[in-house]
């Protein structure tokens, strides 16, 4: 059927579906702000179909809500939400680093160092992509090196929000330079088979920033 507006027909509604999400983690669709199926029709050059079927899906990620008589909005992350994703990530990435440690390389553990020193660059100079991007790669390649592919599968569904959630930090630029801190010094821990001490630590890095996503949202 050749093209139909900016995207092929090969794997439309995937590529739809994709192209919302984006916007909404990367907060081009900012939380709270109303959908408009006819203005994303016309902006896309699409049907109705992919556009419906992608706005399902994102209500699946819990991107958007459906409110009745209202109609279709980008979700606003509240304390609830930020608690319940966090309180599952805590202990699954505190296992990650027990069941990573024997089988990451010092080549990858250095790489991981030189890639959070480039995100503290970058960061002085008021660029936080390079920061999203290096977070995670750090949170992804120690729950690649865990070999258990439950907690990979498990990860995998929380990747969307943990991204969006991670954007949403970086309100305060101080926030990211903690965090790097904090990778720091799971990595460092980890080389030197302190365990223990890289399990505490992530989890106290988890908890820190859901402590600080949630003071900026309402409870209700």
């Amino acid at each position: 059927m050749g093209k139909t507006g900016m995207f092929d027909n090969l794997n439309l509604h995937e590529r739809v579906y994709l192209y919302l999400r984006d916007k909404i983690v990367h907060n081009d669709l900012k939380p709270g702000s109303r959908i408009d199926y006819d203005e994303l029709m016309a902006e896309l050059g699409v049907s109705r179909t992919p556009v419906r079927d992608a706005l399902n899906r994102l209500q699946m990620d819990n991107l958007i809500e459906v409110r009745p008589r209202s109609g279709t909005f980008v979700s606003t992350p509240n304390k609830k939400a930020i608690e319940d994703l966090y309180n599952v990530r805590k202990p699954l990435e505190s296992m990650a680093v027990e069941l990573a440690a024997p089988y990451i390389p010092d080549e990858c553990y250095l790489a991981l160092l030189e890639e959070a020193e480039l995100a503290e660059e970058q960061l002085k100079k008021g660029n936080p992509d390079v920061f999203f991007a290096s977070d995670r790669n750090f949170h992804r390649t120690l729950i690649s090196y865990s070999d258990n592919t439950r907690l990979i599968a498990i990860m995998d569904s929380l990747e969307v929000q943990v991204k969006w959630f991670g954007i949403i930090m970086t309100k305060n630029l101080d926030r990211p330079y903690r965090a790097i801190e904090m990778h720091k010094k799971i990595v460092a821990a980890m080389r030197d088979k302190k365990i223990d001490e890289a399990k505490r630590t992530m989890e106290m890095h988890i908890e820190e920033v859901k402590l600080d996503i949630m003071s900026d949202y309402p409870t209700d």
